[in-house]
């Protein structure tokens, strides 16, 4: 009984939370409505530090030299993969 209760309070009062809209919605012009948005919820601005950029270049390429020796090596595999692949399929018979 406490619980058909309950559901009938939040069920009231959920009505009138639904029925309260922003005040950006009712904004015809796009441009307008887009700054009454940005107003209610400024945009997050990240935050870089400039000392982190200037070591950050040389490690981006060490990374980058290291991505393409796995990639040489993946491609290898796939290379010796196809090769037996290829080889299985010219042994089936296809008119027998």
């Amino acid at each position: 009984m406490k619980l058909i209760a309950v559901l009938t309070v939040l069920c009231t009062f959920s009505g009138a939370a639904i029925a309260q809209s922003a005040p950006c919605q009712s904004i015809a012009k796009a441009s307008d409505r887009l700054a009454c948005y940005d107003k209610a919820a400024p945009p997050i601005a990240l935050a870089k530090p400039a000392a982190a950029k200037t070591p950050a270049a040389p490690a981006k390429l060490a990374v980058s030299q290291t991505s393409t020796e796995q990639q040489g090596h993946v491609v290898d595999l796939l290379a010796a993969e196809n090769a037996k692949l290829d080889a299985k399929l010219k042994t089936i018979c296809r008119g027998c």
